[in-house]
């Protein structure tokens, strides 16, 4: 691999030793151009740890992107990085005190990294809702890299019938958009869904989960090759939202009464057009804010219509043993835009960052 990949003064060993691996780490905050694909040291396994090769991993337009601009908020993170939480790959490497898997074990990867003892571990509340809580791939190094150490705890054992992509594809995107939708909202046959965003990771995955459910789809996106793609996926109609009435066509295909359940996970300005395509006693389900995080209600509209909000970020790990089983059973196929070989990650970013995918974006180890 070409030294112009690593950074400034390195060079890549004629020969790599055994305790060593390649990964995308930056050393600073910023743009896709501070990623590197250097030789670092490969992680061994702590106790109750296991190393798996990783088979793919995938990027987020939250966790990956945001933690590479400036970290996530959340307890761990530190220069140098290496992010990716998700990944999907084979357990090559047994911690201390593992038994529950062993080597050669095919897996993916939860998450959420729950600390067992709090109030809300303890009543088995789903991980997700830990007081503690940290993040594969943010509070520490993920899977964008040829191994990755992980808890043994948060591994899911995958059949061989599901390639690393797509589980890989499953434990973010898929998990937090399926857990606010489904499990949250009960999304049924009797509802209209509105997915706005619907070429992102978390969008198709909505489009998807919801028509898995029997509801009515209507999606928002913007390249006209997008709308396609959403309508083949299973959208009932597809709006521009680069059309200043777009709300206002939702609004006209819902005879005016707008949709039962709204997925917005762009916040920003665009939350106001969202919440008045919500009709009365609707529910909105959100779980990110790309677009800006401080919005404004008009909350006697809220109140008098009996609008629920649900939020969630992610959802427990049953939650995508569910999702592993759907994959295998064939009922759900994860979208995936691209497959690019990890030494190219920066141009993988840029493709999720100037929003030319539809699905997820993955990075596969060479």
């Amino acid at each position: 691999m070409s030294s112009a990949h690593l950074p400034s003064g390195r060079t890549a060993p004629a020969d790599r030793s055994q305790s060593d691996m390649k990964a995308i780490v930056f050393y600073e905050n910023g743009g896709p151009e501070v990623l590197r694909y250097d030789t670092v040291e490969r992680p061994r396994p702590a106790r109750g740890e296991v190393l798996i090769k990783v088979g793919a991993a995938t990027i987020n337009r939250g966790l990956d992107v945001m933690t590479r601009e400036g970290g996530f908020g959340l307890p761990g993170f530190s220069l140098p990085h290496v992010g990716g939480s998700d990944a999907a790959g084979e357990v090559v490497e047994l911690g201390e005190g593992v038994e529950t898997f062993g080597r050669g074990d095919r897996v993916v990867v939860y998450s959420p990294l729950s600390c067992g003892e709090c109030d809300f571990c303890r009543s088995h509340q789903g991980e997700q809702h830990c007081r503690n809580l940290q993040i594969f791939g943010v509070s520490r190094w993920g899977g964008h890299a040829e191994y990755a150490a992980v808890p043994a705890q948060n591994l899911v054992r995958l059949p061989d019938g599901v390639s690393f992509a797509a589980a890989a594809a499953l434990s973010v995107s898929y998990l937090t958009a399926w857990h606010g939708l489904i499990t949250r909202a009960h999304v049924g046959p009797d509802d209209t869904v509105l997915v706005t965003a619907a070429g992102s990771g978390v969008g198709v995955c909505a489009i998807q989960a919801c028509r898995l459910r029997g509801a009515r789809v209507l999606a928002t996106t913007g390249a006209e090759w997008k709308q396609e793609r959403a309508l083949e996926l299973g959208a009932d109609r597809v709006f521009d939202y680069r059309d200043p009435t777009w709300a206002d066509q939702v609004l006209e295909a819902t005879e005016g009464r707008g949709a039962t359940v709204v997925f917005d996970n762009i916040g920003g300005e665009g939350m106001a057009d969202s919440l008045r395509c919500l009709g009365r006693a609707g529910r909105l389900v959100c779980s990110g804010a790309t677009a800006g995080h401080i919005v404004s209600l008009d909350l006697r509209r809220l109140y008098r219509d009996n609008v629920a909000f649900h939020f969630n970020a992610q959802g427990p790990k049953a939650e995508l043993q569910l999702l592993v089983d759907l994959v295998a059973t064939g009922e759900l196929e994860p979208v995936v835009d691209t497959h690019y070989p990890l030494a190219e990650a920066p141009a993988a970013y840029e493709r999720l960052e100037q929003r030319e995918q539809f699905g997820k974006v993955v990075l596969v180890p060479e």
